[in-house]
């Protein structure tokens, strides 16, 4: 196997890490699967293999009665500023909302709910980006029914000046399911029900990034094979006359993933989790970067870092977890945070 640029950063032995997000100051955060719903939904990547509990154990922990908490988190970023924004997906009696924590100073930056009127029943709203020109927050709802599919796949827009949210490109061909089931090691990612009936899962949008510069949003269907990009002075506006779908361009193709980042040249860095490597896509073609059987069995989500010098990355074993694996689990703890090292191009991310 290809691992010779492949590090482990961090292992964690119970505990599957969900999303990284890289601060200016080189710290690593990572969100904890909500898969298994877990005590402490984001910890700081530690030396020591401690990971603490971020901002504290109150805001990480269950919500309380007061608001403060967390109910299930995937996506998570950090600003130029340094500030933290969480994306809590909510949970019974609890709607959606975006946390952001200032580190500086080590208290509450801003909370946003998301309003009923840009959620869908299905509503699944598990990573965002930050487009810091124009201040808004692009979510990928991907949406999932009871049946196992991403039935109104949606980019929801929050606008950091006013508040105001609004659903995009719901439905739009590039952010549904694909046509075949998503197969991992000959194995169809399913879901059993109560009456013991097992159902391939039918996964739409879910990977979502912001080339350095904040021009593009690159995003693409977990089970499709296409990278589509749409420009953020577009994205950024509720759909005037034109349909916004008309703005949205097919970019290049990548294989079934997870999440993924892309530099400044639009390089898209791939979780390529049914061959267990990190990828490299782009109108160019494809390749694999690094592979390893056992340290990317499933990696999740990946963030570069401002230089663009090493790409972190989370690996979590999903598709052995019983939700993802007909309701068995074959997990092989521990699970790792790697980085990999790719010197990608990122222009200068300074704020105009």
């Amino acid at each position: 196997m290809n691992t010779h640029q492949l590090e482990i950063f961090a292992t964690f032995p119970v505990e599957r890490p969900g999303n990284p997000t890289v601060m200016p100051d080189g710290r690593v955060l990572v969100s904890v699967s909500a898969i298994i719903a877990p005590d402490i939904s984001v910890r700081a990547v530690a030396e020591n293999g401690e990971h603490p509990a971020y901002p504290n154990e109150t805001w990480a922990g269950k919500p309380g009665a007061d608001g403060r908490g967390m109910s299930a988190v995937i996506g998570i970023r950090t600003d130029l500023q340094g500030i933290v924004w969480i994306l809590d997906m909510g949970g019974p009696g609890q709607q959606p909302r975006l946390i952001a924590w200032n580190d500086r100073e080590d208290r509450l930056h801003r909370l946003i709910v998301l309003p009923q009127n840009v959620l869908r029943p299905s509503s699944f709203t598990q990573d965002f980006v930050i487009d810091w020109r124009r201040q808004r927050i692009y979510i990928a709802d991907m949406t999932m029914n009871p049946s196992g599919e991403s039935d109104y796949p949606a980019i929801v827009v929050v606008d950091l000046q006013t508040g105001l949210s609004w659903r995009s490109l719901e439905c739009y061909p590039g952010l549904m399911p694909g046509d075949v089931p998503l197969m991992i090691g000959g194995k169809a990612l399913s879901l059993r029900t109560p009456e013991g009936e097992i159902i391939p899962y039918r996964y739409g949008l879910n990977p979502i990034a912001i080339d350095p510069l904040g021009r593009w949003v690159y995003f693409g269907s977990m089970s499709a094979r296409k990278v589509y990009r749409v420009s953020t002075e577009v994205l950024a506006e509720p759909a005037g006359i034109a349909p916004l779908s008309e703005a949205v361009e097919y970019w290049c193709d990548k294989p079934h993933c997870d999440g993924f980042d892309v530099d400044a040249e639009g390089n898209v860095y791939v979780t390529d989790i049914a061959n267990n490597a990190i990828g490299l896509a782009s109108p160019a073609g494809y390749r694999i970067l690094a592979q390893d059987d056992q340290l990317l069995a499933w990696p999740d989500g990946v963030e570069l870092d401002a230089q663009g010098e090493w790409l972190y990355i989370t690996a979590n074993q999903l598709h052995r977890h019983p939700l993802l694996n007909a309701g068995e689990d074959d997990s092989q703890p521990p699970f790792h945070v790697l980085r990999l090292r790719v010197d990608a191009p990122m222009g200068s991310s300074e704020k105009p």
